[in-house]
């Protein structure tokens, strides 16, 4: 049998291109969980979730490769940096669902949950959903 526990993750974003750690947010979360499954989910279209190594520099890299991917056009909606943060958004996408075993997130050695803030400073949202094994 599995259960259900949601549960909210809120944080404020510090600048206009951010990348922020949030693993040990959602581990808090766990709560002695044995195994099951995490799933993650932004409520928000100008940010995006992914799992990235978390080696010094490699999620900034990241995010300045990414940033290379909106070319300055006519854009119809909104200003070019707007329409750029709901692009880098959907082409990141607004979930991760990761396994959680023996209590643990079941991430890779160097894995870590990041959201990946493209229009701040704001306030983000994620929804959390452990689905555990009874």
């Amino acid at each position: 049998m599995t259960t259900t526990m949601p549960a909210t993750i809120e944080l404020q974003t510090r600048s206009s291109k951010e990348v922020v750690d949030i693993t040990k947010n959602v581990e808090a979360l766990l709560g002695g969980v044995s195994g099951g499954s995490c799933h993650l989910y932004l409520r928000h279209t100008t940010a995006g979730l992914m799992v990235v190594t978390g080696e010094t520099g490699v999620p900034e890299d990241i995010m300045d490769i990414l940033q290379t991917l909106t070319p300055p056009l006519a854009y119809r909606h909104d200003s070019p940096a707007h329409v750029a943060a709901h692009f880098l958004s959907a082409l990141v996408g607004p979930s991760v669902h990761v396994p959680v075993r023996d209590g643990k997130l079941a991430l890779g050695e160097f894995q870590r949950i990041v959201l990946m803030e493209f229009e701040g400073p704001r306030r983000r949202e994620i929804e959390v959903r452990l689905l555990a094994e009874a």
